[in-house]
């Protein structure tokens, strides 16, 4: 795990930002704070609220509930999404499945940043922003999916725990590595003493063991008490700061005049990852001429999230290919999955296998 002693400021430039957020994937809240952390991956899904950027989780590492994001603090609070069926289903939907109204207070468009240097398609445009539509402040948050992480990152993810001593007054706390490790020599000489101590913003310091079953091993030890001072252990993703949450909604959303140098499924998941995560791209697409629609299947957490334009630039902002962006069908999540809900059913594969 990297060391994350010190913060990173945000770049003052919101486009700055997410040029570096697309790169990457990740789902980041702004707040007025300036701090950024290091992560890793870990597999329960959560937002993060108070203090600074936490870690990242994996989108389906053992369930299809689960999700990758980041957050900063003070997570912006929606209320709860209240939908009406559709009247007009369409008939491409999961069998079962009853189509939702779509929302109309949607963002008017996101921009979706290319690695510099890559050539922009034929078909790319100089687009300059209208001074109306700048925006004069920091979104509340910004949403962008990950796509699931490693094996081996759950695995680390699974073998760290975060050390909270108590009393906040407690002289230990200064060198927090040397009493930690005297309270496992002292108090779990049985158990193995190849963990390593790194910094951390989460406890006093964060706890590397060597295995799972080694940390689950310490957590059923404490809580550490010596010299007047309790050394507590909490597991990577349970910590106070973590608000869980799910994904709710299946989006069938049609990406309209997509440049034909952008339809492979890198490109496809990198355009809507401000969007949701890329279940499904439906295979017509990617033999389709170019500046045809691209269809996909989103799984989502808020359709109200799916702008109206996603704006592809390319080259340092100077071209842009604008995407317009339809949501065809929305309906709720269980009718994609199987009855355990663990297996992902298709949609386009299913209906041209009807057809």
């Amino acid at each position: 795990m990297a060391e994350d002693s010190h913060s990173i400021p945000i770049p003052a430039c919101l486009r700055c930002f997410e040029i570096m957020a697309s790169l990457v994937f990740w789902r980041v809240s702004f707040t007025p704070r300036h701090q950024l952390r290091q992560w890793f991956p870990v597999f329960p899904p959560y937002h993060y609220m108070p203090r600074a950027l936490k870690k990242a989780t994996p989108l389906f590492a053992s369930s299809p509930t689960s999700e990758s994001i980041l957050a900063v603090p003070c997570f912006f609070q929606r209320q709860e999404l209240k939908m009406t069926p559709a009247r007009n289903a369409d008939a491409l939907l999961p069998e079962g499945a009853t189509a939702l109204e779509i929302p109309s207070d949607r963002p008017a468009f996101y921009d979706s940043f290319r690695s510099f240097g890559g050539p922009a398609p034929a078909t790319a445009t100089r687009l300059v922003t209208p001074l109306s539509e700048v925006r004069t402040s920091r979104p509340q948050s910004m949403t962008i999916y990950m796509p699931p992480p490693t094996p081996e990152g759950v695995y680390f993810a699974k073998c760290i725990a975060y050390a909270y001593i108590t009393p906040e007054t407690a002289p230990c706390r200064a060198d927090p590595v040397a009493f930690v490790r005297r309270v496992f020599r002292t108090l779990a000489l049985d158990l193995p003493q190849t963990f390593k101590l790194v910094p951390s913003h989460y406890g006093d310091i964060a706890v590397r063991f060597q295995t799972p079953d080694n940390r689950e091993a310490a957590m059923r030890r404490q809580p550490f008490e010596l010299d007047g001072c309790t050394v507590k252990l909490v597991r990577e993703g349970e910590t106070n700061d973590v608000v869980h949450s799910e994904y709710n909604y299946m989006a069938h959303v049609a990406l309209r005049d997509y440049p034909v140098e952008l339809r492979n499924e890198e490109d496809i998941t990198a355009t809507c990852a401000r969007l949701g995560f890329v279940r499904e791209v439906d295979p017509a697409c990617f033999a389709a001429p170019d500046l045809a629609t691209v269809h996909v299947v989103l799984e989502l957490m808020d359709p109200r999230e799916i702008p109206h334009q996603v704006r592809i630039r390319y080259c340092h902002g100077v071209y842009t290919s604008v995407v317009p962006v339809e949501i065809v069908r929305l309906w709720d999540r269980a009718h994609s999955y199987d009855a355990d809900g663990q297996q992902y059913v298709p949609l386009f594969q299913a209906s041209t296998a009807t057809a």
